[in-house]
């Protein structure tokens, strides 16, 4: 018995070979044809979907840094994120209103709308990481080369305590009616 087996195992081992070149082949005549429409107004089919959430949640799940904040939260740290955020995310993310943007409306992928979610649970090093490496194939940005340290933790700490700024803060942060330049 496990004599036929190992006779069979160099032709099995070949049609397994053949098997995956054909599958490659295939896989690549359907992306060299053109037939896959690459408009951001397409849906999203649901295998590009599932590719994409199941790539990312296992890579963030093995590689996010397990780092709390350097910054104690303070009005000022707070006051610095907002400015932030108004020149760098709310383009994308919106306001305190939690509205979409013009740019937003016409992303692939629409981009979480910080104002309408509560990301206080989530790990400071999940947010930093997003804000440091930005995502591949979506509009999110790395901003690795345009933010220093103290900006990237400053925009982690606004986005986490977005829904409990203290009062003059909160002032400040709700004075954003357009996504205009932050003073």
């Amino acid at each position: 018995m496990i004599a036929k087996i190992l006779r069979l195992l160099p032709t099995f081992c070949l049609g397994m070979v053949a098997a995956l070149l054909l599958a490659a082949a295939v896989i690549y005549g359907v992306l060299a044809s053109g037939c896959i429409d690459p408009g951001a107004d397409q849906p999203i089919p649901p295998i590009e979907r599932w590719a994409a959430k199941t790539s990312i949640r296992a890579f963030l799940k093995q590689n996010t840094p397990k780092i709390n904040s350097p910054l104690q939260v303070s009005e000022e740290n707070l006051s610095s994120g907002v400015r932030l955020y108004v020149n760098n995310c709310a383009v994308c993310h919106g306001l305190s209103d939690g509205t979409k943007t013009k740019i937003n409306e016409g992303f692939y992928k629409d981009a979480p709308l910080f104002a309408k979610e509560d990301w206080s649970k989530d790990a400071d090093g999940l947010v930093y990481w997003f804000i440091e490496h930005g995502v591949r194939l979506t509009a999110m940005p790395a901003y690795k080369k345009t933010l220093n340290e103290t900006e990237k933790w400053q925009l982690v700490m606004f986005i986490k305590e977005m829904g409990k700024l203290p009062e003059a803060v909160n002032t400040k942060w709700r004075s954003f009616k357009t996504v205009d330049v932050a003073k």
